[in-house]
């Protein structure tokens, strides 16, 4: 069991009681995500966990950096004074600022030297008084004019006694728009298809309920996650369940290639329908993901797989069926149940790894 390093207690969880009231932020998180997914970048995204929006570019505890996000969608404009702009609560208690709150969920954490960008995503904008009065969308600590930056910094250093903001603190106004938010990070779905795979058809709409359905599920859950590992499984989208949603909604000529090619083989086998079919659909979906975006471990399967199959000669069998019985046991020889769900995925890649040498 790997430790989870952003496990501190959450600052609070009312955020995920409450998720419905939140579509825009997700929204946007989705946008980051198809970002990061036409990169080919290896990411997990975090709804309702310290912040509205976390982000890990890595599945792998030891290694991941992570950025934080809080996400507001509002017609105001921020300031320097309204973000930093305490209120009063209970017994005259006063509240943190926004921008209080949200450095409050970042610094002084076990995390915090592990994050890379601490973001306030606003949908009306920031009014401050730049550098060379630029108009950006994204600004970081170097573009606001020094006595702006001194009203932030004194501000913040009287609710947290913090006396210097952190170099990557940005203010971001997002592309995306509460009224379009659907339609928008749709087309970008099919976008992102089109560029994984050239000429592909796919079903936006399905990839993109589907999405928000598991953005929705994990938004809800309260609970903190000692391990690391259900950390990932339960409370975030990566960029592997996302590419699995991708190519189970999509179709592609490579796809049907490697179908008409172990359709030869299979004859071969003698295998009964229902486990043809079965083999069949799944390896068409192996394909396909490997088609567009290969993760680190596609990457070491698909080379394991390789190397097992480099060790046995075809020339040495009389069949089909003798040769592919002989590469199942070679890798099963070689470790590599260990690499797969079960002997099925086992069998799944011993083919795919046949038909793609061919």
């Amino acid at each position: 069991m790997v430790d989870n390093p952003l496990a501190d207690a959450q600052r609070e969880s009312a955020g995920a009681s409450t998720f419905g009231k939140y579509n825009f932020q997700f929204h946007w998180a989705l946008c980051e995500v198809i970002k990061k997914h036409e990169q080919q970048k290896e990411y997990a995204i975090l709804i309702e966990y310290h912040e509205d929006v976390v982000i890990a570019n890595t599945l792998e505890a030891d290694k991941a950096t992570f950025e934080f996000y809080q996400v507001k969608n509002q017609s105001a404009t921020f300031t320097a004074d309204s973000l930093t702009k305490r209120k009063k609560g209970a017994k005259k208690a006063l509240k943190s600022s926004v921008l209080g709150k949200l450095l409050g969920s970042c610094l002084n954490k076990q995390y915090e030297d592990r994050i890379t960008t601490i973001g306030l995503v606003s949908s009306g904008g920031f009014s401050f008084n730049l550098e060379k009065e630029l108009k950006l969308d994204v600004i970081k600590m170097g573009d606001i004019a020094e006595d702006e930056l001194a009203v932030l910094t004194q501000n913040i250093h009287n609710e947290l006694g913090i006396v210097v903001l952190p170099e990557h603190l940005q203010f971001i106004i997002p592309e995306i728009q509460l009224k379009n938010q659907e339609d928008y990070v749709l087309s970008n779905f099919a976008r992102l298809v089109d560029k994984l795979f050239p000429g592909a058809l796919c079903n936006a709409v399905s990839i993109y309920r589907a999405v928000v359905d598991e953005m929705g599920r994990i938004g809800r859950l309260e609970y903190d996650y000692k391990d690391w590992a259900r950390l990932i499984e339960k409370k975030s989208l990566t960029s592997t369940s996302i590419h699995q949603v991708i190519t189970l909604h999509s179709n592609h000529p490579c796809v049907d290639d490697i179908k008409n090619d172990f359709d030869d083989l299979v004859n071969d086998l003698g295998w009964r329908s229902n486990r043809k079919r079965n083999i069949k659909r799944r390896l068409s979906l192996l394909a396909l993901r490997r088609a567009g975006f290969m993760s680190a471990l596609d990457i070491d399967v698909a080379n394991s797989f390789l190397v097992s199959h480099g060790k046995v000669n075809e020339d040495d069998f009389c069949s089909d069926a003798e040769f592919v019985d002989a590469l199942v046991q070679q890798a099963i020889k070689d470790g590599l149940l260990k690499n797969v769900k079960d002997q099925d995925e086992l069998l799944i890649e011993v083919i795919y790894c046949l038909l793609k040498a061919e």
